[in-house]
């Protein structure tokens, strides 16, 4: 899923920069756009979180190297620049 998503926003990051701004847009209080960031958070949780054979705390981990990775993209930097990269792995 990792490499997917990778692939993903080397080729269209417009994705990751909309995703971002559906955030910052969330955080400045839009409730109308926040309900659908939130629903939308939770089907990607409940899709990694409930895979079978996932331990608990990958999820956590997963979704931490990923954001990190998102943040590090958007500001222009490879994803290894934050470490990021063994925590991919």
């Amino acid at each position: 899923m990792t490499n997917a998503y990778a692939q993903l926003i080397s080729t269209r990051l417009e994705t990751l920069l909309m995703q971002m701004q559906g955030y910052a847009v969330v955080a400045q209080g839009d409730d109308l756009i926040g309900e659908v960031v939130r629903a939308g958070w939770m089907r990607i949780w409940d899709t990694v979180h409930l895979t079978p054979g996932a331990a608990t705390d990958r999820p956590t981990t997963f979704f931490a190297c990923g954001t990190l990775g998102n943040t590090l993209t958007a500001i222009g930097l490879p994803a290894s620049a934050g470490g990021s990269r063994q925590l991919y792995g």
